[in-house]
Formats: C-alpha cells, sequence, structure tokens
C-alpha cells in the first residue's frame, strides 16, 4: 500500500513538472509561435520543407503565401518566372515583377524565424500599369 501510494506521488510530480515547463515555454516563446496568427499553415510548411525535397511550400489557401528556407531569393525568381514574370526591381522588402502582356506583381518578403521566410505574392492582373 505505501508503495503504491509513494509510486502514485511521483507520477502527480513527473506530470506537474512536464505541465509547467510546457507553461513556461509557452508563455516565452507565443508571441514568435503566433506571430502570424495561426502557426500550424507555417509548422505543416516547415515539416514539408524538411522532409521532403520541396524548397518552396504554399502556407495558405488562397495560393499567395510561401515559405522557404533562409533568404532564397532564386527560389522566388525562378518560381515568378515559371508563371511569366521577370524581375525588374526591389524595394526595400518588396521585389517588383511585370510580366510581357504588362501584367504585375509585388512579392514581399518576411523572416518567419532565423531560418523561414515567408513571401506574399500580389498579382495585379489589370492592364492599367503606368508605363
Amino acid at each position: 500500500m505505501i508503495y503504491h501510494y509513494s509510486k502514485n506521488k511521483k507520477s502527480i510530480f513527473l506530470i506537474s513538472i512536464i505541465i509547467l515547463i510546457f507553461g513556461v515555454f509557452a508563455l516565452l516563446y507565443s508571441p514568435i509561435v503566433f506571430q502570424e496568427g495561426n502557426p500550424w499553415p507555417q509548422i505543416k510548411g516547415v515539416a514539408q520543407l524538411n522532409l521532403t525535397a520541396k524548397k518552396m511550400v504554399q502556407v495558405d489557401d488562397d495560393g499567395n503565401r510561401y515559405i522557404t528556407k533562409n533568404n532564397n531569393f532564386t527560389i522566388i525568381e525562378s518560381f515568378m518566372k515559371n508563371k511569366g514574370y521577370y524581375f525588374t526591381e526591389q524595394m526595400g522588402s518588396g521585389y517588383l515583377f511585370k510580366s510581357d502582356n504588362n501584367k504585375s506583381a509585388i512579392v514581399t518578403h518576411k523572416y518567419y524565424s532565423r531560418f523561414y521566410s515567408l513571401w506574399s505574392i500580389s498579382e495585379n492582373l489589370n492592364n492599367d500599369i503606368a508605363k
């Protein structure tokens, strides 16, 4: 009876320590984890980058946000080239692209962490671009 009580007390103590560690981690790192709102699409993208041969992963259903390892602009540039756009200039964290039929796109870069970058692609499908 005493042995059973002691074993039960140890397991409760161990579970309490695990919950405490998880709580401290959540408190300290929640601004980083939740910086983009729901972290699950980014976590899924990071897992796909690390477990597959993909160099770029779409992280939203709209098709305009992607995640890559590091700040690797060449991946984005080749992706945009496959869509028919060519790079024209950079303005801060924004990269401007144009196509042969006067369409334009802006790709903005944001660091998700030290190892990953988020890219947002905004395409202007109007032909009313000032020349």
